[in-house]
């Protein structure tokens, strides 16, 4: 699943952040989601840290949906308004690889 949106609330805690976009539906609809990603110490081996987005920001994730329908996605890649694009899983959870999602930033 891939989601477009404007950051909302950003929580960079352990055992994992979330951060939250408001994305509109075809119908122009706006419902707010939640992103889970890997821990902030992880985040931040994989280059991707705090200040590296606001509030306001447009982000694509791709993720897989919560089971329960809910308005939740497991952030596999995160792409950051400068393209920019970091793997927010956790390493070993049978997700894509880190190395295959994540780019090094110039």
């Amino acid at each position: 699943m891939r989601l477009v949106g404007k950051l909302t609330k950003i929580e960079w805690t352990n055992p994992h952040s979330y951060f939250y976009l408001d994305v509109e539906d075809e119908s122009r609809k706006v419902s707010n989601w939640g992103c889970e990603a890997g821990a902030p110490g992880a985040l931040s081996r994989r280059g991707f840290k705090k200040g590296d987005i606001k509030l306001g920001d447009t982000l694509v994730v791709d993720g897989y949906l919560a089971k329960d329908g809910s308005h939740l996605i497991d952030a596999r890649r995160v792409t950051l308004p400068d393209g920019w694009s970091v793997s927010g899983g956790s390493a070993g959870d049978g997700g894509p690889q880190d190395t295959a999602t994540s780019q090094k930033r110039e």
